[in-house]
């Protein structure tokens, strides 16, 4: 995975993302569509995000932010705390053995 520096949220969403297309690596300014997505990865994208987040994203809004830095954007614009954001993804990254540097 392309390193997104000290950007927990975008290091959850690359993660997410790479799951969601079971492809990788996948930069924070990769096309949603380059990268192979399609509804289905919308889908699962959206429910990790709800998962892990605690917030209601529709898969068109997948659609809709079509890099991840995109996505992170409008979910800090939907988050009624970017520190909330923060915890939750470095819970997150904790438990699924993601690490920042790697991601």
């Amino acid at each position: 995975m392309p390193t997104t520096g000290d950007d927990v949220l975008e290091t959850v969403l690359v993660h997410c993302w790479e799951s969601a297309l079971r492809r990788g690596p996948i930069g924070v300014h990769d096309d949603f569509f380059a990268a192979g997505g399609h509804s289905l990865a919308a889908m699962r994208i959206a429910h990790r995000i709800r998962s892990i987040f605690g917030i209601e994203v529709h898969y068109l809004a997948v659609l809709d932010c079509l890099t991840v830095a995109a996505q992170a954007r409008h979910l800090r614009e939907l988050a009624t705390s970017a520190s909330e954001l923060d915890e939750a993804g470095r819970a997150y990254l904790s438990t699924h053995a993601v690490s920042r540097e790697s991601a």
